[in-house]
């Protein structure tokens, strides 16, 4: 078995290709990306003047003038701006001269939005809000009508301003993106690799006279191929902090859950790539699987942010990664990366069960 895991990590060692995408091309993607789409991209912006104009004609009596005095709530403290038009004009409105469009629909409010990304996602985080907060009155309302008698809102202000303790880049960004493509991607086509070389140069059959257990052998692939985990995500990191200057946390207990992470993800997807290449092993699976990634990759928003198809991008493994990711080295937030790395390491556990038992099958039928 050690012989085994000495010459998956020689292989890996020796292999040009392997060692060019896993070191290389990653830290060279975070500096390209991170360097040219910073002056066309921005990873944080302001948000500067909100102009909107609204129509209230189709909506409900109650829903009308709780909304009105909503809008005039928000013009009055110099959020934004307003303008009263009728339904067609709301829906045709000028995005050159103002920022987005709302019309209350029933008590349903529809948002037209503009040209700034910025500011569209600015109008609908706060007109969200109020739907939020309007849906709960009326819930209140609708089982005791007396309860919203006794609602009082107070002037003061409950939100507080909080530095980050850093300004986010295009560089921190594709920091975090190239070290999950990279995880993903390096790690499962290696292991989607890791019987192809014996087939190559026909010592598979060797193997399979040998002495050696089948399962020996699929744990020997598995442990041999752990190396490269920890030198991708070590050059993509050191490589990203040391040259180019990116963030990741500002705490170093964080960051080490960072990389724990990276580690769990790496070892669920370098199970799967083994298990696939040990129930299909002549069929060229990176060859299937590379498509597939980058097209995953591409829908996470992994290569240019605001690619996202809502409904379908969040349930991408790696937009979940990504937002993980995002949580803990933004946010300081944690709950998200504890939750990948319990599923991956459960993952990771699964899938070597499995192979060790599809091994064992085979072995008893040879």
């Amino acid at each position: 078995m050690l012989s085994i895991i000495l010459n998956s990590i020689r292989s890996y060692f020796r292999s040009g290709p392997n060692l060019f995408f896993t070191i290389f091309f990653p830290s060279v993607c975070v500096f390209f990306l991170g360097t040219f789409l910073e002056k066309v991209e921005a990873s944080d912006g302001a948000v500067g003047e909100l102009s909107v104009v609204y129509s209230v004609e189709n909506g409900d009596m109650f829903s009308a003038s709780a909304f009105e005095n909503f809008i005039h709530g928000l013009e009055s403290d110099g959020t934004l701006t307003t303008e009263k038009v009728s339904e067609m004009e709301a829906q045709n409105f000028d995005s050159d001269v103002c920022s987005a469009s709302v019309v209350l629909d029933g008590s349903d409010i529809v948002i037209y939005k503009g040209k700034d990304r910025i500011k569209n996602r600015t109008v609908k985080a706060i007109f969200d809000s109020y739907s939020k907060t309007a849906s709960a009155y009326m819930s209140a309302a609708a089982v005791d009508p007396m309860a919203l008698t006794g609602i009082k809102l107070s002037g003061e202000s409950f939100i507080q301003s909080k530095d980050l303790g850093t300004n986010r880049s295009m560089m921190d960004y594709y920091a975090v993106t190239m070290a999950v493509m990279i995880i993903f991607m390096g790690s499962c086509i290696s292991g989607a690799s890791a019987y192809t070389e014996e087939y190559d140069f026909f010592t598979i059959d060797r193997l399979n006279i040998s002495t050696v257990s089948k399962s020996k052998i699929y744990f020997g692939k598995i442990i041999g191929n752990m190396p490269m985990i920890i030198i991708q995500i070590a050059s993509v990191i050191l490589s990203s902090t040391l040259l180019f200057g990116a963030k990741y946390c500002n705490a170093p207990g964080l960051n080490l859950l960072l990389i724990a992470m990276f580690i769990s993800v790496s070892l669920a997807a370098l199970s799967v790539g083994v298990l696939i290449n040990l129930l299909w092993p002549k069929i060229p699976a990176p060859s299937v699987i590379t498509p597939l990634m980058w097209v995953m990759m591409f829908l996470s928003g992994t290569f240019q942010k605001d690619i996202h198809i809502n409904g379908f991008s969040e349930k991408l493994p790696i937009y979940a990664v990504q937002s993980a990711a995002f949580d803990l080295t933004v946010f300081s937030r944690t709950e998200k990366t504890v939750s990948v790395i319990i599923v991956s390491l459960i993952t990771f556990a699964v899938i070597v069960a499995a192979g060790a038992v599809k091994v064992s099958v085979r072995s008893k039928n040879i």
